[in-house]
C-alpha cells in the first residue's frame, strides 16, 4: 500500500496507524522531506531517539546546521532514485551518512526518504547512540547485498507488522520471478543477469517508495505486499509493474511470472503466503498467455501430490514398480496380431496403481522420464529377444519418445546401444511420436528421425489429427506409419462430411506411402468404416485391451 492509497484515510486513527507503521519497520533512522520546501514532514521513532523532534524544521537546519541550503543540496541536484550524502550532524556532533530516495508524498508532492545509513563510531557514549549501531548492523544483515532492498527475512518482519498494524484492511502477497532467467545469465553472463535484478530492485523503490512493502526472496524472486479493495486493483498494479520492468534498456526481454495470495488469516506465517503465491506462479510457468495467477488450496493439494509422487519415483525404478503393459495392434483385412504398444503403468506396493496422467505430465517437467522411457525401452528389447529364444515369432513393439529425449539426449546412441545388448533387429522397434513435437523444430527433428531410419528403426507419428498441422506434417516428414487419433476418429465419422474427411486422410497417407493404424477403436462401427477406409492397422478395446506381460504372451 502507498501513502496515495490511503489519503482518504489521513484524517483518521487508522490511517495514521498504518503510516506509523510503514515508516517504522525499519529499524534506522528515517525522516521524509518535502523536496521543494525542505520541510521535514515526518520521522520515525528512531529519529525522535536520535534527534529529538525535528517534525516541521527544514532539514538543512537539522541535518547539515546551516541557515539556507547548501549550494550543492543533494535534494536539488538528485539525477537517480537514490543519493549519498555525507555531513556533519549537529546535534550528535558526528560525521554520518545519509541515504536519500525520491517518493511521492500522498497529497503530490515531491518528497525525499532520508535514512541514517553510517556514523562515526568514535566516542560513542550514550545508551541511545550504542543501540543505533546495534540497530544498523541488524540492517546491514536484513539488506539484500546486490539490490540493496530487504532481503527475505526482513521482508518477513516487514509485511508481518504492516499486516499486525492494520486489522481491518484486505491485504495480498504477491511473488514474482523472471521468465527464463537462466537463460539470460548463459548467455549474457552472470554480471548482466546481476544487473536485471538491480534494475528490478530500482523498479520497485520507484513504484513503492520507502515503504519496505518489498524484498528479494532470494536468485530472480521478489515479494511484496499490497493493500487492496478490489481484486481487479491488484492485476492493474502487477499490469503497471511488468510495464515498467519491460521498458529497460537491455538488449534482451524481461518477462516476468507473478503469483498473488490473498491474505484471510493475517496470523499464518508470512513466509508461508509467499510459499502459497509461489504455487500460483509455477501453474502458469510456460504458458506464455498468462503472466498472474491467483493461489487456489487445489494448487497445494495436487503440489502436496507431486511431491509424493517424486519422493516415491526413483525407489519404484529400482523397486521393478514401474511395469510394461502390451496392447495389441490387428491387421483389419485378417485380424492377425501384427504389433502392441509398449505402455507403462506404475503399481506402487501401498498406493496401487497410479494413473499415467497422474505422473507422465509430471515427469516430463522433471526430466525423470528420461529414466523411465528408457527402462521401458530396455523391457520392449528384453522381451522381443525373450520371444526370439522361445522360438516365438516376434511382433514389433511400439515404444513412446518424448521431447525431452529430442533435446537432453543422445537418442541414436542409446537405441543402438539398447539393440545391440540384446541382438535383435533395429526393424523391430517403432518409435512412436506424438504431432505436438513437430512444432517445436521440425528440422532438427527430421534430420534426427532420418538418422533413426537409417538405422532401421520405423517412426511412427503418434495423436495424428489433434493439431492442426497434419496435413502440412505428411507432406513434409519422414515417418512411416501415422496413428489416427481416437477424438479425430469418434468427431469426424459422426457426420457425413466427416468421414469424407477421414477417407481423403486415409488415401492421402496411402498414396504418401505411409501406413495408417487406428487407435482407440471401442466399437462395431468403428471397425466397419475403417475397413471401408482401407485402414491398414486397428487398435483399442474393441480387439484388447492394454495387459501385462504375461497375459499378452498367452495372447501371442
Amino acid at each position: 500500500m502507498r501513502f496515495m492509497d490511503i489519503k482518504e484515510e489521513l484524517n483518521t486513527e487508522s490511517g495514521m496507524r498504518v503510516i506509523d507503521s510503514l515508516l517504522n519497520v525499519g529499524l534506522l533512522p528515517s525522516l521524509l522531506i518535502d523536496k521543494d520546501s525542505h520541510e521535514i514532514l515526518y520521522q520515525n521513532k528512531k529519529a525522535v531517539e536520535l534527534l529529538g523532534n525535528v517534525s516541521g524544521k527544514l532539514c538543512h537546519h537539522v541535518i547539515c546546521a546551516k541557515e539556507e541550503p547548501c549550494d550543492n543540496c543533494v535534494l536539488k541536484t538528485m539525477t537517480g532514485n537514490v543519493a549519498i550524502h555525507d555531513g556533519y550532524l549537529e546535534p550528535l556532533g558526528k560525521n554520518v551518512r545519509w541515504m536519500f530516495s525520491e517518493i511521492s508524498w500522498f497529497d503530490g508532492r515531491n518528497a525525499v526518504f532520508a535514512k541514517l545509513v553510517e556514523l562515526d563510531k568514535n566516542n560513542v557514549t550514550t545508551e541511545a547512540k550504542q543501540k543505533y549501531f546495534q540497530d544498523m548492523d541488524q540492517d546491514r544483515r536484513d539488506t539484500d547485498s546486490l539490490t540493496h532492498i530487504p532481503n527475505r527475512q526482513k521482508f518477513y518482519r516487514n509485511a508481518e507488522a504492516i499486516l499486525q498494524s492494520d486489522a481491518e484492511g484486505s491485504y495480498a502477497v504477491v511473488i514474482f520471478d523472471i521468465d527464463r532467467f537462466k537463460s539470460i545469465n548463459d548467455l549474457h553472463g552472470m554480471t548482466r543477469g546481476d544487473d536485471v535484478l538491480v534494475y528490478i530492485a530500482r523498479v520497485l523503490k520507484d513504484s513503492f517508495g520507502f515503504e519496505e512493502n518489498f524484498g528479494r526472496m532470494h536468485s530472480d524472486l521478489f515479494a511484496y505486499i499490497i493493500r487492496y479493495e478490489k481484486k481487479g486493483e491488484i492485476i492493474r498494479q502487477i499490469e503497471k509493474l511488468r510495464k515498467k520492468i519491460s521498458q529497460n534498456a537491455f538488449d534482451f526481454d524481461i518477462n516476468t511470472s507473478f503469483g498473488i495470495y490473498l491474505v484471510e488469516d493475517k496470523q499464518v506465517p508470512v513466509n508461508l503466503m509467499c510459499d502459497r503465491a509461489m504455487m500460483a506462479v509455477k501453474t502458469i510457468k510456460g504458458d506464455v498467455l498468462k503472466f498472474c495467477a491467483f493461489f487456489d488450496e487445489q494448487y497445494r493439494a495436487d503440489m502436496l501430490k507431486a511431491s509424493e509422487i517424486e519422493r516415491d519415483m526413483q525407489e519404484s525404478l529400482a523397486r521393478g514398480d514401474f511395469k510394461m503393459y502390451l496392447q495389441p495392434k490387428y491387421r483389419l483385412s485378417d485380424n492377425k496380431m501384427v504389433g502392441a504398444e509398449a505402455l507403462c503403468r506404475w503399481i506402487h506396493p501401498r498406493k496401487g496403481i497410479i494413473p499415467p496422467m497422474d505422473f507422465i505430465p509430471l515427469f516430463e517437467k522433471n526430466g525423470f522420464i528420461l529414466k523411465l522411457d528408457e527402462y521401458m525401452w530396455e523391457e520392449a528389447c528384453k522381451t522381443i529377444k525373450d520371444w526370439i529364444n522361445r522360438g516365438i515369432e516376434p511382433i514389433p513393439v511400439s515404444v513412446n519418445i518424448s521431447r525431452y529425449h529430442i533435446k537432453h539426449n543422445d537418442l541414436e546412441g542409446v537405441l543402438t546401444r539398447l539393440i545391440n545388448k540384446y541382438g535383435i533387429s533395429s526393424s523391430m522397434l517403432t518409435l512412436e511420436l506424438t504431432e505436438s513435437l513437430f512444432l517445436d523444430n521440425p528440422e532438427e527433428l527430421n534430420r534426427i528421425m532420418i538418422g533413426l531410419q537409417k538405422l532401421g528403426f520405423k517412426l511412427e507419428v503418434d495423436d495424428f489429427g489433434a493439431g492442426f498441422s497434419s496435413l502440412n506434417l505428411i507432406r513434409n516428414i519422414t515417418v512411416d506409419t501415422i496413428k489416427i487419433d481416437k477424438d479425430f476418429l469418434d468427431n469426424e465419422i459422426a457426420t457425413e462430411k466427416g468421414k469424407i474427411v477421414v477417407n481423403h486422410t486415409i488415401d492421402m497417407a496411402k498414396d504418401l506411402r505411409l501406413q495408417v493404424i487406428a487407435e482407440g477403436v471401442e466399437t462395431k462401427e468403428h471397425v466397419d468404416f475403417l475397413k471401408s477406409s482401407r485402414c491398414d492397422v486397428a487398435q483399442g478395446y474393441y480387439f484388447a485391451k492394454p495387459m501385462p506381460l504375461d497375459e499378452f504372451n498367452k495372447l501371442l
